[in-house]
């Protein structure tokens, strides 16, 4: 299984891994991108038994990338032919089509088309071209396509053409220990740079909001100098969730997001949910989120404050969104990926039980 240390696809990679080692399946983790920070090697502690190597590389979605691709994908073929895996799951794009001689799942957490359609509201630039075909071209080699939601499935068919086989399989979390002891606040987190997370409207409605925020994420803290704000810089995962267990209410009104992970850890500590009014968190979140316009401060500032002075309202929204957390669950998630494995795998008379 490849995947990057650069962002959410690493904790996606974490569970899952420590899902299928649960199960029996033996896991060879290559890992590209950032080096590692301490937070993720602990992260690794999760997952005792799996075999792990890293390379420190640029991505393909990020500038001047393909000297460094290419001789990522050389290292992922020594690697591959010193493990010989039944299967390769794919959480990247540029390597897909390399001659592999075993089934190819390709999972499409996200691309720089469907990013750049959704935040700039304009087509690709054409200095993105060579990466545009390396993405169109593994979506059709790859023997299976998964994608985080059926939304952004139907966009990625919609940019890249229909892959032959696809399907979706939602992100999840294992059970986690749920705090009733919150405190009136706001917590949001995300890359502050990143337009698709638009903390930026969070923060053009701070003003306005009659409540503590807290910002979890990298990036510049002097982007807003308002009282009620706080920057807490870049979190481990279980820092993150102690703010969680803590703050009634997380807010990320995004303007694209494949599916949102950060939602489903808030959800799942009786966070009510405060999201972007887009096709995806309604396909996952339904009537448990309360939905804003991406670009529209006033009406989150409303928001916020009618959950921190209605209490009633807050803890209800919270338990719509707790409730809804558990259908996305990490054995479900586990399982539907082994039958997945196998599915490909059906002509081989080797089968991941």
């Amino acid at each position: 299984m490849t995947t990057d240390t650069a962002g959410g696809v690493w904790h996606y990679s974490i569970d899952l891994v420590a899902g299928l080692l649960r199960e029996q399946v033996k896991v060879v983790l290559v890992a590209m991108g950032p080096k590692l920070t301490e937070a993720q090697r602990a992260d690794l502690h999760q997952c005792r038994g799996v075999k792990f190597y890293h390379k420190t590389c640029k991505l393909e979605w990020m500038d001047s990338p393909w000297n460094d691709v290419e001789k990522a994908g050389q290292w992922l073929t020594r690697i591959y032919e010193k493990e010989q895996p039944d299967l390769i799951h794919f959480n990247n794009y540029a390597h897909v089509n390399m001659g592999w001689d075993c089934p190819k799942i390709l999972v499409a957490h996200s691309c720089v088309s469907s990013w750049w359609e959704a935040v700039k509201k304009e087509p690709l630039p054409g200095r993105f071209n060579y990466y545009f075909n390396v993405v169109r071209e593994a979506f059709h080699g790859a023997n299976m396509v998964v994608a985080p939601s059926a939304a952004m499935l139907s966009t990625f068919q919609r940019i890249y053409g229909h892959p032959e086989r696809s399907t979706v399989i939602y992100n999840a979390l294992a059970p986690s220990k749920v705090s009733t002891d919150k405190q009136p606040i706001i917590f949001s987190m995300g890359r502050l740079w990143d337009e698709a997370k638009n903390i930026d409207l969070l923060l053009k409605a701070a003003d306005n909001i009659n409540g503590k925020i807290y910002i979890a994420g990298a990036g510049s803290r002097e982007k807003n100098n308002t009282a009620n704000v706080t920057f807490l810089g870049i979190l481990s995962r279980p820092e993150i969730f102690g703010w969680l267990n803590i703050s009634a209410i997380y807010v990320l009104p995004v303007k694209y997001e494949p599916f949102g992970l950060s939602f489903l850890e808030a959800a799942s500590r009786r966070c009510a949910l405060v999201g972007g009014d887009i096709a995806t968190m309604r396909e996952l979140w339904g009537e448990s989120m309360c939905y804003v316009e991406p670009d529209n401060p006033e009406a989150l500032a409303h928001t916020c404050n009618t959950l921190l002075s209605d209490v009633k309202y807050r803890n209800c929204m919270a338990a719509e969104a707790y409730k809804r957390s558990q259908r996305y669950t990490l054995k479900k998630k586990t399982e539907q990926y082994i039958n997945l494995y196998n599915n490909v795998r059906h002509e081989s008379h080797t089968l991941l039980t």
